[in-house]
This record gives C-alpha cells, sequence and structure tokens, in this order.
C-alpha cells in the first residue's frame, strides 16, 4: 500500500537526522505540494550542513507503509530512580495501520497502581521514544509480556483492597493482556550470578548504590520501637551500635507485620532497584541487589536476619523524616 502524504511528510524529519538526502531528492517531484515544499526545506537544511546533495534523477517512491512506519514491536521501558519507592513501567504499542499508543503505568512497592495514562504516540513519535529506550539500555530490553503483566497484577491488588484505580487503565485492558494468578516472577534474575553473593557482606553497600535512604516508610515502625524502649529504657544514640541492633533485632522478632513488609514490599524495592541497575549494565551491583531480595523473600523468618537491622533503620529513618515533614506543613494554631 502506497504511503499516504501525512506518512511521508511524518518521515522527513527522520531522514534529515540520519542525513539521507538521496531519499529526500527522490522525494522532489511528489504528488504532493506540503510534501514537496517540505522536501525543499529539508534539503536545504542538509545543505547547511555541508551534506552533499545529489542530483535530481528519478522520484523515489516510498515502500509499503510498514516500511516507512519502522519498528513495529511492542516494546517497554521501566524507570526506577526518577521517584523512590515508585516503579514507571512504559509500554509503546504501535497500531495496526498507523499510529499507536504509549501507556505509563505508576506502581509502589506494595504493587499498587497509583497513577496510568495511555496517550495516543505517531509512527514518529515511536521511533523517537524507542531510540531514546536503546540508548538507554544499550541494547538490553523489558520484556513486553512481564510488563504487561506487572501492569495487570498491580492493577488487581488493587482492586483487591476496594481501592480506585485509574479510569484510563480500564480502558486499556484490551491492550494490556490477562491479568496473572500470582505475582510475574522478575524476569533480570535469570540475567544475574547471586551465587556468590553474601547480602551481609554487601548490605551497606547496596543501600547506599541504590539511595534506599530515600525510599518512603513502607513498615509501621512504632509498634516495635515502643516494644524496645519498655525492654530497653536507657538505650540512646550513645549506646554501642552492637547493642542497638541487638535490642532491635530482640524487638522485631516474630513481628508477623515487620516479616510482611520483608517479605513484600521492601523485598520488592530490592529487586525492582535490580532491573534498574542491569538496564544500566551495572550487574554487579545489580546482583548484589538481587540477592539481597531473594534472601528476604526466601527466609522463614526474615526479621532474625542480623543485617536487615540496617534496612529497618532507614525505615525508622524514613518515617522520622516524614513525620517532621507532616507537621512542618501543618498550619500554625
Amino acid at each position: 500500500m502506497a504511503a499516504s502524504a501525512e506518512e511521508v511528510l511524518a518521515k522527513i524529519p527522520d531522514l534529515v537526522r540520519d542525513q539521507d538526502a538521496a531519499a529526500l531528492v527522490g522525494l522532489a517531484d511528489h504528488d504532493e505540494k506540503k510534501v514537496r515544499k517540505a522536501v525543499r526545506k529539508a534539503i536545504h537544511v542538509l545543505k547547511t550542513k555541508g551534506v552533499e546533495i545529489p542530483k535530481h534523477g528519478k522520484s523515489w517512491t516510498p515502500g509499503s507503509t510498514a516500511g516507512l512506519r519502522g519498528d513495529l514491536s511492542e516494546t517497554a521501558m521501566v524507570d526506577v530512580g526518577t521517584t523512590p519507592g515508585l516503579f514507571r513501567v512504559y509500554i509503546a504499542k504501535p497500531g495496526a495501520e498507523s499510529n499507536g499508543f504509549l501507556f505509563f503505568a505508576t506502581l509502589t512497592a506494595f504493587d499498587h497502581v497509583v497513577g496510568f495514562k495511555a496517550y495516543v504516540q505517531t509512527d514518529g513519535q515511536r521511533q523517537r521514544v524507542l531510540r531514546d529506550w536503546e540508548r538507554q539500555a544499550e541494547g538490553r530490553k523489558v520484556p513486553v509480556e512481564w510488563a504487561k503483566a506487572r501492569i495487570r497484577w498491580a492493577r488487581e491488588r488493587t482492586l483487591s483492597l476496594s481501592l480506585q484505580v485509574p479510569e484510563e487503565i480500564n480502558q486499556a485492558l484490551i491492550h494490556l493482556g490477562d491479568a496473572p494468578s500470582e505475582r510475574p516472577a522478575d524476569f533480570v534474575a535469570a540475567h544475574l550470578d547471586t551465587g556468590a553473593v553474601d547480602p551481609a557482606a554487601v548490605v551497606d553497600a547496596v543501600l547506599r548504590g541504590i539511595g534506599a535512604n530515600a525510599w518512603p516508610p513502607v513498615l509501621d515502625v512504632e509498634p516495635f520501637l515502643k516494644k524496645v524502649t519498655e525492654a530497653h529504657p536507657n538505650i540512646t544514640q550513645e549506646t554501642p551500635e552492637a547493642e542497638r541492633e541487638a535490642a532491635l533485632l530482640e524487638g522485631i522478632a516474630d513481628d508477623a507485620k515487620v516479616r510482611e513488609a520483608l517479605h513484600g514490599p521492601l523485598a520488592n524495592l530490592f529487586a525492582d532497584s535490580a532491573v534498574g541497575l542491569w538496564l544500566n549494565h551495572n550487574d554487579a551491583m545489580a546482583a548484589q541487589t538481587y540477592a539481597i531480595a531473594a534472601a528476604l523473600r526466601g527466609s522463614d523468618e526474615p526479621e532474625k536476619l542480623p543485617w536487615v537491622t540496617r534496612i529497618i533503620g532507614l525505615q525508622i529513618a524514613s518515617t522520622i523524616a516524614y513525620q517532621q515533614q507532616q507537621q512542618m506543613r501543618r498550619p500554625a494554631s
């Protein structure tokens, strides 16, 4: 099928970027006046950049519409670090004949959907997005079906708690596939060598490397802090660190809420951080980060792992900071 004038016009910026003067010259005799005008401007731009313009010969007939539309595969990308504690999933889906959609979901560490948008994309816009993703990940890709499953899983989890989901996600369900019966397995695990990683030896470096100090509170710290204070009334910041950690471990032992947080949202934060590190080709840190997630999920009593005090300590600090922010926002009485 011959390409329309609009499709050819959408392709011209790409030809300019690629400095494809021959293709532009071939379009100089296009049937549509607006195309010929756009081609003249494009050729002038290339001339000012010093590109050699071939002599005008026979007109260039563009190929099929599919050829002009570029990559027609569905593609996914994620954003881990822009907003601490949130996992953003992007899916670019081309339409059957033209244009397409960009789906953008924001998920929490609890696997809840807190944002979803669907944008119409032209073929040119999609190609620019795909080039940006390619530059970011340098050849590494997020599996599209996994990305869809993460969004669908989060939607069902959110609804199961009688919470509202953005209406746009309901309208996009036909494009997102069926809801999985369980949380999608972390695809990144197959790309990482975690066998030799000792979480206790790397946890401090990982927490610094992934910016875990900026994570929002995902754990209610007040019940076990009260327990620790009652059992150790004389403990202060001046108390040796080993003693404070021992008291904290004692306070969280067998705490079902702490265990649930370590198995769930906290492990999820580590696992999703590993995805971002892997996409950035930081395989060593990604393996260390994912090893911590796997250790938390794989332990029947993760709250008794000695090194979890480092994670819990950051959650305590995050809670205190959040409470202080809330107090500052309250109007003076």
